[in-house]
């Protein structure tokens, strides 16, 4: 688990979301946090809530994290603690991603191969 930096008073998003809107917008080609606050300004409705960013109840639009409180998490944020988390998740998933495919029936042709 990565530990959140931030103060618990105040906190408008969480900081799973704020962290996995600014990865997503970098795998985007967001090469600064101006540019991850507009991508995440611009990114449709669906996205965001795939990346965990809470909906206001009213407009039931979703209410993404200003480019102040996303320079802030990825300053404060201990990279340490986020490296070891994704490359936990990394591990988990590897294991699926790198694995042999399997012969799915058929016949096989073993002519010229001895036994």
């Amino acid at each position: 688990m990565i530990p959140d930096p931030r103060d618990r008073r105040g906190r408008r998003h969480p900081l799973a979301s704020v962290l996995a809107v600014s990865a997503a917008a970098v795998a985007a080609g967001a090469r600064s946090v101006a540019a991850i606050a507009e991508w995440a300004t611009d990114a449709p409705g669906p996205v965001l809530a795939a990346l965990g960013v809470r909906g206001d109840p009213l407009t039931r639009r979703c209410q993404v994290p200003g480019e102040a409180t996303i320079r802030r998490v990825l300053a404060r944020v201990d990279g340490d603690a986020v490296d070891a988390a994704v490359g936990a998740w990394l591990a988990t998933a590897a294991p699926a991603a790198t694995s042999p495919p399997r012969h799915r029936g058929g016949r096989q042709d073993t002519a010229g191969l001895s036994p």
